[in-house]
């Protein structure tokens, strides 16, 4: 386990599981063919042999606690496993891979309610001071962060209750980010006020809806502007934004360059 400010991370990988979370400041991360800007709050899993890198954005150091661990961690029967999947196949965790929506490595994940930070701190210090269990507390942690995280990808459909709430919100700001939506309605739907349902999504993500709405839409804007030869008013459309005025303005406010500058620093199509 490893908390580091990492500026710039040239391509690398590893020869072992990485799970990486930020705890500050904000970077491009490309991991695989995929390029999005993660900040604090936000995780993922690298699998074995897949090359990444950072690039920070802005003044604010960007700042993970990285652990990185072989599979034998959380059992020794895995001593030989080389992938992601075959570990979360294993009788400890037992997700199978068919019932996910989506593969979890390559994936960023955001940590609404602080719990996973909380674990990943958990796991530090058992790392650091290495008291008596120190590997036993950490196997058992870094289990319920797995789990946790692929409980997100396996949800059964159906209405949320009232402790899904919030998650459902973002679920539908994730799936329909580029349409029009609005709290009142997502909040209609669930049965809720509106000012219940606002003051559940900003004590629990920590932002209003709408700044959350944004943050989605221009990331994925980042992801068009740096995989993709689509033109930046079309980009704008995409994501939600009929106005490309509005959306280079609010781009930039949040990147800290326009888009043309991000698309010009990071696309690599036709270079």
């Amino acid at each position: 386990m490893t908390t580091a400010a990492t500026p710039n991370v040239a391509y690398h990988d590893h020869d072992f599981l990485e799970l990486s979370y930020v705890v500050q400041g904000r970077a491009t991360h490309v991991i695989g063919d995929r390029t999005s800007v993660i900040g604090q709050g936000d995780y993922f899993i690298v699998d074995y042999g897949v090359k990444h890198k950072y690039d920070q954005i802005g003044q604010t150091p960007f700042v993970v606690i990285n652990c990185l661990f072989l599979p034998r961690l959380i059992d020794e029967t895995l001593s030989d496993c080389r992938r992601f999947q075959d570990l979360a196949d294993n009788y400890l965790i037992k997700f199978n891979y068919r019932n996910l929506s989506e593969q979890p490595t390559g994936m960023i994940f955001h940590d609404h309610d602080g719990h996973i930070g909380r674990l990943f701190n958990r796991l530090s210090k058992e790392s650091n001071e290495k008291p008596v269990g120190h590997q036993e507390m950490m196997r058992c942690q870094l289990i319920e962060i797995l789990i946790h995280t692929m409980r997100r990808l396996h949800r059964p459909a159906g209405e949320p209750e009232e402790s899904e709430l919030v998650q459902y919100i973002t679920d539908q700001v994730e799936k329909n980010f580029m349409e029009k939506l609005s709290l009142a309605e997502l909040a209609r739907k669930c049965c809720y006020s509106l000012a219940y349902v606002s003051k559940r999504f900003k004590e629990e993500t920590g932002m209003t809806f709408q700044a959350y709405l944004q943050s989605v839409r221009i990331r994925e804007s980042c992801r068009l502007l740096a995989n993709t030869s689509k033109k930046i008013a079309e980009i704008s459309g995409l994501v939600g934004y009929s106005d490309a005025k509005f959306f280079n303005q609010l781009f930039k406010k949040q990147m800290g360059m326009t888009p043309r500058e991000f698309k010009k620093l990071y696309n690599t199509k036709g270079k």
